[in-house]
Parts: C-alpha cells; sequence; structure tokens
C-alpha cells in the first residue's frame, strides 16, 4: 500500500530522542510510505514514491499528517463507574482525604468494578479504547488494579485478554493486583 501526499509525513528515525534532543520528527512534506504487510517498506516524497510504486494499492492523505502511533506505558484503562462528581467536589477545595471519607476515590471504583460482570468490563473498556486510538494511540500497556481481590483482578485481566479480539488498537495486560490497600484490610 502506498500513502501519498501527506501534508507532512513524520518518521522520527534514528536512535530514541532524549533530552536535548527531543523534536526531530523528520518531517517529508508532501510525504510518502509504502507499506508491505505491517513492515514500512519506504519513505519519501510523494512524486518519487508514485512513480518508483506504480502498481501499489494508493491511500491520498492530502491535508494531513501521517506519523507513527503513540505508545502510552502506563495506563488503567479497565474499570467501573465514574467518579465525574469528584471533579467537582476538587474544584470546591476538597482533599483527597475529604473525597474518599465521603465514598468517593479510588474505593469507589473498586466496589463498582468488584460487582462487574465481564460483560461489564468489556463494555466499559471498549470505548475508552476507541477514544485512545481517534487520539493516536496505537498501543497501550493496559494495568488491572481496581478489583484488590484476586477474583475481581483475574476477571479483569481476562477481559484485558478478551478485549484483544477484534479491538481498534493493541493492549499489552499487565496484572497490578496490589494498586492500593483493599477496604477490608485496613
Amino acid at each position: 500500500m502506498l500513502v501519498h501526499s501527506a501534508s507532512q509525513l513524520l518518521t522520527i528515525a534514528g536512535a530514541p530522542q532524549r533530552g536535548c534532543d527531543l523534536g526531530h520528527l523528520g518531517i517529508i512534506p508532501d510525504g510518502a510510505v509504502v507499506l508491505h504487510g505491517d513492515k514500512i517498506f519506504a519513505v519519501g516524497i510523494t512524486s518519487e514514491l508514485l512513480q518508483a510504486y506504480p502498481d501499489e494499492e494508493r491511500v491520498d492523505a492530502k491535508g494531513h499528517v501521517v506519523m507513527p502511533g503513540f505508545v502510552d506505558p502506563h495506563t488503567h484503562l479497565l474499570w467501573v463507574g465514574d467518579r465525574a462528581a469528584e471533579f467537582e467536589m476538587r474544584l470546591e477545595g476538597r482533599t483527597y482525604l475529604e473525597i474518599l471519607a465521603a465514598g468517593g476515590g479510588i474505593l469507589s471504583t473498586v466496589r463498582l468494578t468488584r460487582q462487574a460482570s465481564l460483560q461489564a468490563m468489556l463494555e466499559d473498556t471498549r470505548p475508552r479504547l476507541r477514544d485512545m486510538l481517534t487520539h493516536g494511540t496505537t498501543t497501550a500497556e493496559a494495568k488491572t488494579g481496581y478489583g484488590l481481590q484476586t477474583d475481581t483482578e483475574l476477571r479483569m485481566l481476562q477481559a484485558l485478554l478478551l478485549r484483544g479480539s477484534g479491538a481498534p488498537a493493541y493492549s499489552s495486560p499487565t496484572f497490578l493486583a496490589a494498586h492500593a490497600v483493599p477496604p477490608e484490610c485496613k
């Protein structure tokens, strides 16, 4: 496949960038990329690659930036519940401990996640993963951690593994059983 006519093609070629070396994007204006399977075969200026690969299937990226996907190495992708009300409490000046004492915080998420079925976990997780992909994340490490008990943590891990089939982005599951102290162990 030949993706061509990108306003900018970002190659981010070379060694990993750190410190003062950050920001070298390897921008090719009017760029193109040739893909064979899941491998990048060639990159360059559109006119050159169109001429060199006339028989490739083509995708016109005019008006777009083509770049590598983001890799998110630390996510808590899977939980059940909604803690949006806590945002308002924070705006009112309440501390995390006050929110926790009022039944919010991680323990509210733990409670709802423990009550959730495997199907509910999958249904809550898939839209988050789609949103991540929409914003450019193609690979994410996804932790368990909101169960704080063996059966829930294993159910969460199962949901993360099942979620992989047919998902729009790739996630690498991590078993994080000791995310916080369970309320029954205080």
